[in-house]
């Protein structure tokens, strides 16, 4: 089974992804808010614009269907907030790193479930999606970290593990159980998202 096989509900679909979206705006603005260096904080101010662009963007196309916003993102609003509770790290390079990784992994999840959306919303929400969210800032910054103080990396990746497990459960939960979805038959779909998410702690030189 593909993304393409998967099939989710429209309307829950862009409830969940706007939802992300601004919930990524929210965590991006908060750590501009708290880093010092001004060669990192204004991208990542940046990629936190792009993100609230992106959220109103979805937005705009729950009101195309004529539904409210407020009520398409209220169901996934618990379980994502109980997600940034329960990855958010103790050092700043800690909740660099679980931005990184959990945007990241639900980025490339979203993405591949608009393939499978009616054709003419899947165009619209894929070429939103696909925009550059210019997060490299966060590995620079984060490769900048470690190279000086090396003795982070094996803190980090163990950070990095218990990240990906954290939001492979949200996952789940969000990748649809219709039309014979079962976990063996999806498990094709995960495994394309941890490739992904190996190949991004890779590039900060930790292992996935």
């Amino acid at each position: 089974m593909e993304f393409t096989d998967l099939h989710p509900d429209t309307s829950t679909y862009l409830g969940q992804a706007a939802y992300l979206q601004l919930s990524v705006f929210e965590m991006l603005s908060t750590l501009s808010a708290a880093m010092d260096d001004l060669s990192f904080s204004p991208g990542v101010a940046e990629a936190a614009a792009i993100a609230l662009r992106k959220h109103t963007s979805l937005t705009d196309e729950i009101r195309r269907r004529e539904e409210d916003p407020a009520t398409s993102m209220a169901q996934p609003k618990e379980s994502v907030r109980r997600l940034r509770e329960e990855t958010d790290g103790g050092s700043l390079e800690q909740r660099v790193l679980s931005v990184y990784v959990t945007a990241g992994l639900l980025d490339d999840l979203f993405l591949g479930l608009a393939s499978s959306l009616p054709s003419d919303i899947s165009k619209r929400v894929t070429a939103i999606l696909a925009e550059d969210n210019r997060r490299d800032v966060l590995r620079q910054y984060l490769q900048s970290r470690i190279q000086l103080a090396p003795e982070i990396s094996s803190m980090l990746a163990l950070w990095g593990r218990r990240l990906v497990g954290d939001t492979l459960l949200l996952a789940h939960t969000i990748v649809p159980n219709e039309n014979g979805a079962t976990e063996e038959r999806v498990e094709p779909v995960f495994t394309e998202l941890i490739a992904a998410h190996t190949r991004r702690m890779d590039s900060l030189g930790l292992t996935a």
